[in-house]
């Protein structure tokens, strides 16, 4: 599949129109990708909103990856996830955000087939994998497990006790902090007093081993939630999301991901899956929102810009989608992404 790296791009009805960034027109919208599906699997993957292009390569091995799995669509979507939670760039799984205080790592992950079964795991501790964390809690009579029940849970399941820490995610970590205390970390951090609502087991930090502010890069956390949407080969679909949520938050924060109807959501018309500021998310039930414009008859595309269009710009959003006819990729920032439909 071609890529344009350098350009801001909307496929519409097979004709091509391509802008390079600078020179994007406001009324153009979000960059959209989307294609006709013809029988048997489709897969789709995100690498999270900001994520840059050149790492779609990893996406369309993890889109692979989760059309050759055997079974159904739930088996793709976790395969498919798993494969990035397994790639340290990635902000899920072995990648997954360090949080202030330098040494949690929580993460969130849910799962959803098309018969309405939904299952989630929110601020996780101590796993290699989420998303097969979340899959599991769909054999149990729950619907959601949290902090260090779920974790418990998990390692009862038979998951190693690991913190899946990785040595990019610790530079991004300093990185961070070194804005933070600089006064210039963003994302409502610079007029939240985060030292007066401080809730780690430890104390906060005033001066730590960061980088330089000189050598801050201008985008420190360049990926967010990791997903999968899938039309297995009998019509079914199943999506699945994984994320080590946002670097800078207090203890104990829960996004989008694990939220009935936000992160994501499937059913018979189709699969869709976020990635984004996750507060903003929850507030319009973007999934569930995209979701509905595909059971009212939109297609696939349609129903991405419509959702990045109710979204707008101020927050990041990427979503991904499959219908029964096409499947589409809409983000109004950067984002790496996937797609396979093996004949």
């Amino acid at each position: 599949m071609q890529r344009w790296p350098a350009l801001m791009v909307t496929i519409l009805g097979g004709s091509l129109l391509a802008t390079a960034p600078d020179a994007r027109p406001a009324a153009m919208g979000p960059t959209t990708l989307a294609g006709a599906t013809g029988a048997g699997v489709v897969v789709v993957t995100h690498g999270g909103v900001g994520s840059p292009p050149e790492w779609s390569s990893d996406c369309e091995d993890a889109a692979r990856a989760g059309a050759a799995a055997p079974g159904g669509a739930l088996d793709a979507a976790c395969a498919a996830v798993v494969h990035l939670e397994n790639i340290c760039r990635f902000n899920a799984g072995t990648g997954a955000h360090v949080r202030l205080d330098g040494r949690t790592v929580q993460m969130d992950a849910a799962v959803m087939t098309a018969d309405g079964e939904f299952a989630a795991v929110a601020a996780l501790e101590r796993v290699r994998n989420p998303v097969l964390v979340a899959r599991e809690v769909l054999a149990t009579p729950h619907r959601l497990l949290a902090g260090e029940g779920a974790t418990r849970f998990a390692h009862r399941r038979g998951f190693a006790d690991e913190v899946p820490l990785c040595d990019e995610a610790l530079a991004n970590y300093r990185r961070r902090l070194a804005l933070l205390l600089e006064g210039r970390a963003g994302g409502g951090y610079d007029a939240f007093d985060w030292r007066a609502a401080w809730n780690y087991p430890t104390p906060p930090p005033e001066a730590a081993a960061v980088d330089p502010a000189g050598s801050v890069p201008p985008r420190v956390e360049p990926s967010d939630t990791v997903g999968a949407v899938v039309r297995a080969a009998d019509g079914t679909f199943a999506a699945a999301l994984s994320t080590g949520g946002t670097g800078l938050t207090l203890y104990g924060r829960v996004g989008d991901v694990p939220i009935y109807g936000c992160g994501l959501y499937a059913g018979p018309a189709g699969a869709v899956a976020c990635t984004g500021h996750g507060e903003e998310i929850i507030r319009h039930a973007m999934a569930r929102l995209v979701y509905e414009r595909m059971a009212a008859g939109d297609s696939a595309r349609e129903a991405v810009l419509a959702g990045c269009r109710v979204f707008g710009d101020e927050w990041s959003l990427g979503l991904i989608a499959v219908s029964r006819s096409d499947w589409a990729v809409a983000a109004n920032r950067d984002m790496a992404w996937g797609q396979a439909s093996p004949r």
